[in-house]
């Protein structure tokens, strides 16, 4: 949900800087640093009273619970600083600039690998240590995000109290092109949820597998994800200074290096899908479920590393109603009926299920495709290269 929102803020920031509308861009921000600080901390009381329903919601297995409910708990206690990062960087990818935020992430992430060891594997704190160790590496990623900005003369915000400020336009801006895409991510984790609750239902190596195979995937599309965020910010920023021809080729340029990653990812698991999963979990029935699990998942390394280039195109052409829309299609509509069907097949396994993802991607495809070719980013596109 606050991805999303972040998505609507990259967006406005990346078109009013092309424009060179300083002030707006710096009204934007401000409005960014109240906002989605704002959400999450009302989703983190939200979701803190209904961490146990939700848990048995989904059929967490009896043997996963006491740990599942600790983990969630400590990591809602970081969603406060998950919404101050996603403004830093919201921010930093309309100005055009990623390799900040990625020095951010790189420092959490190495504080992360530190924490588990220390919190897991010497202090023996298991899966709340695993989340002590995310919610710290995150808010000392954020200070440092604080303390870098404070020093930085270009940066649209100056963190004076006086600065946090919300301005209705920019507010309404933002939700108008965020809340879809909040929706969007939303909706599709909340699928995802579902496919789990379905999967959960078989057993827990057939969770452990599909928990295995979901972080490779996640893993596997982290390329794809981050050439989607810069296509969007591109198309904003192009939009906004009148070069709409620049849009369309970051679009292709993009498109073709997330393919390319996205092939090379599948080649892998395609010829050692068992050496992949086995560097996660040293149990062979898991590795084995997980291997009938990727027969037809990793047909999606190739599918979403387009498919997500097009919905960064769609998103920063600022029509984030459509890529909700076909998301919603994707995920609601194409995914969880089929994968409900397959798992009424006698005897299904991971292997019937995989079948559904794929084709579910296919479908997004089709109609991201669609939409380039006949929808209303087309006219968009050739409306602005008109008046350029």
């Amino acid at each position: 949900l606050v991805m999303g929102l972040s998505t609507g803020g990259t967006v406005i920031v990346g078109n009013l800087i092309g424009a060179r509308r300083e002030k707006e861009v710096k009204e934007t921000t401000a409005t960014l640093f109240c906002l989605l600080p704002l959400v999450s901390l009302a989703l983190m009381l939200l979701f803190y009273f209904c961490c146990i329903p939700m848990l048995k919601l989904i059929h967490t297995p009896v043997e996963s619970f006491d740990g599942a409910e600790k983990y969630l708990s400590i990591c809602l206690a970081g969603l406060l600083f998950t919404g101050f990062y996603n403004a830093i960087s919201s921010v930093f990818r309309g100005m055009g600039e990623s390799k900040t935020p990625m020095i951010f992430v790189g420092i959490s992430c190495v504080l992360n690998i530190f924490g588990d060891i220390l919190c897991v594997a010497v202090l023996g704190m298991g899966a709340a240590g695993a989340a002590l160790a995310t919610t710290v590496s995150q808010a000392i990623a954020v200070i440092i995000g604080y303390v870098y900005i404070k020093h930085r003369a270009n940066f649209p915000f100056d963190f004076k109290p006086s600065s946090f400020r919300i301005n209705k336009e920019k507010a309404k801006r933002i939700l108008s092109l965020g809340l879809p895409a909040a929706a969007q991510e939303t909706l599709i984790a909340l699928s995802f949820v579902v496919l789990e609750s379905i999967i959960n239902r078989m057993g827990y190596i057939a969770t452990a597998a599909a928990g295995v195979d979901d972080r490779i995937f996640n893993i596997a599309v982290i390329p794809a994800t981050a050439f989607s965020g810069a296509i969007a910010a591109m198309v904003a920023q192009n939009n906004g200074a009148g070069l709409p021809e620049r849009s369309h080729r970051c679009l292709w340029v993009g498109a073709a290096i997330s393919g390319v990653i996205g092939v090379l990812t599948f080649a892998v698991m395609l010829f050692v899908p068992g050496f992949v999963i086995g560097a996660f979990t040293p149990d062979k029935q898991v590795v084995d479920a997980g291997v009938d699990y990727m027969t037809f998942c990793k047909y999606e390394y190739i599918i979403c590393a387009i498919s997500f280039c097009i919905n960064g195109y769609i998103n920063g052409m600022g029509h984030t109603r459509y890529t909700m829309m076909l998301n919603i299609v994707s995920s609601i509509v194409v995914r969880l009926p089929l994968v409900y069907l397959f798992s009424l097949v006698e005897g299904a396994t991971l292997y019937h299920i995989g079948i559904a993802l794929p084709i579910a991607s296919l479908v997004q495809l089709a109609l991201g495709i669609g939409y380039m070719l006949f929808g209303k980013s087309e006219r968009e596109y050739r409306r602005l290269k008109k008046a350029a």
